[in-house]
């Protein structure tokens, strides 16, 4: 997980990013390509309480840590390191122990009711690709938004082969709008940067260079690399209500029956959400 420090500062100018409120990143981010004068306008901006040649040696500090991620001997720069400067509550829910994260299951952990409808805004930074629970994970950040707030993804659209389970298109993103009314403030496509092909797991599976499997074209494969692109949405809360989900019919056989009475022998009338 990964935030770019252009696009945090493009959070704060579009007022997206809380002065003071309360902020939740979900998984913990690293803090990007930052330079001294972008860590020097969140905290200006963001109501920092440390005195000017504080603010300037950290400045210079983290802009330094920002760009050497990957490499282990100084600590790579998180998101948190920065907001924690500021007058802005930062929270994070994680599945390991990073360093300013609370440890949190997005598959399965539902949030607390106590801390439901308190964020004035919610980051996705490259987070829910990686989990099989998406409904949950979705769920988690529509209830941790309070109404008048805004959540913020920015997750792959295609590309990136073999990194996560998923990656989304704007469909599902109207979609999500629309089930919740979501306001969508802003939906673009990053990149393109770089590319493969799906043939990437040819050591762990032989058989996708097996030109003899059914409409297996491993030359046309390998010839047309798929570009890697994100995708960044911004979606205002607009309504205290339950989280829903949309459904995508457009190549269903039937009819979709929206009061419909279920019959099937499959259903648990128990726990119906249960099936």
């Amino acid at each position: 997980m990964a935030c770019g420090m252009p696009f945090l500062k493009w959070l704060s100018k579009t007022g997206r990013l809380p002065r003071t409120g309360r902020l939740l990143d979900i998984g913990e981010s690293c803090l990007l390509a930052a330079t001294k004068a972008d860590v020097e306008y969140i905290l200006e901006n963001h109501a920092s309480p440390l005195a000017p040649e504080i603010r300037t040696r950290i400045a210079e500090e983290y802009a330094f840590r920002s760009n050497l991620y990957g490499q282990p001997v100084i600590p790579t720069l998180f998101l948190g390191d920065l907001m924690k400067l500021t007058a802005v509550k930062y929270v994070s829910l994680d599945v390991v122990s990073a360093r300013h994260a609370d440890l949190f299951d997005l598959n399965v952990h539902g949030l607390a009711a106590a801390h439901r409808g308190t964020f004035d805004a919610v980051l996705n930074f490259g987070t829910t690709e990686h989990l099989m629970n998406q409904f949950n994970a979705f769920k988690v950040m529509h209830d941790a938004c309070k109404v008048g707030g805004w959540l913020f993804h920015q997750v792959p659209s295609t590309g990136y082969i073999n990194h996560g389970y998923f990656s989304y298109n704007a469909l599902m993103f109207q979609e999500l709008a629309a089930a919740n009314e979501y306001e969508v403030g802003d939906l673009w496509f990053c990149g393109p940067d770089g590319g493969g092909t799906v043939l990437v797991n040819a050591d762990q599976f032989p058989t996708v260079l097996d030109a003899g499997k059914l409409r297996n074209d491993v030359r046309g494969l390998r010839n047309s690399p798929v570009p890697s692109s994100l995708i960044s949405v911004a979606l205002r809360k607009t309504r205290d209500a339950e989280f829903r989900v949309g459904l995508e019919v457009k190549t269903a056989a039937g009819v979709l029956q929206s009061d419909a009475k279920y019959t099937s022998r499959f259903i648990d009338r128990a726990n119906p959400a249960a099936v």
